[in-house]
């Protein structure tokens, strides 16, 4: 198999629009092992929509994790922006999805993946604590944040619920009125 011609259809692939995320994800991990100097970073954040950006990832991860774990790359960095900068609502259509990529990782290297995160953002602590489970599933609680917030604005427009600050009486029909 010639290496340049393999690298030239991974960078087509991992470049079409139309082939599915995690596709172009691997595509473009198989042009980084087979020595495309192509931006990672620039890369990730092309393919940065919550609904593709863990299915990206998984394609990359299962051809290229070493993209991830390389201290001299800013993969990690731009992945922590992103994921930072994310809505509530966008985070919760992003973590299942994320949480499927990583799973590509052995321990030892989530561990160093979790000391990656903490060293760029100047925390102490150990790595292990980042990786324990959490008491309550954070996707259950995004799920609870989510469906507060579609509670709270359907009160809202149905006249039920004041805004923020307002009196919980304001938006109520006086007794005996007509409303």
């Amino acid at each position: 198999l010639d290496a340049d011609a393999a690298c030239g259809v991974a960078r087509r692939l991992a470049a079409a629009p139309d082939v599915p995320p995690d596709l172009r994800g691997a595509a473009f991990g198989l042009a980084r092992v087979l020595g495309d100097a192509a931006d990672a970073a620039r890369a990730v954040r092309g393919a940065a929509a919550p609904g593709t950006l863990g299915d990206w990832l998984a394609g990359l991860f299962a051809v290229a994790r070493q993209e991830v774990l390389d201290s001299g790359g800013d993969l990690l960095g731009v992945l922590d922006e992103l994921v930072d900068g994310l809505t509530e609502h966008d985070f919760l259509v992003a973590l299942p999805a994320l949480r499927q990529a990583f799973e590509f990782f052995p321990p030892r290297e989530r561990e160093s993946i979790a000391r990656g995160l903490l060293d760029r953002r100047g925390l102490r602590g150990t790595a292990r604590t980042l990786l324990r489970p959490a008491a309550v599933d954070p996707l259950l609680i995004a799920e609870a944040r989510e469906l507060e917030e579609r509670v709270g604005r359907a009160l809202t427009a149905a006249g039920l619920a004041g805004g923020p600050g307002q009196d919980p009486g304001q938006g109520r029909p006086e007794e005996g009125s007509n409303a």
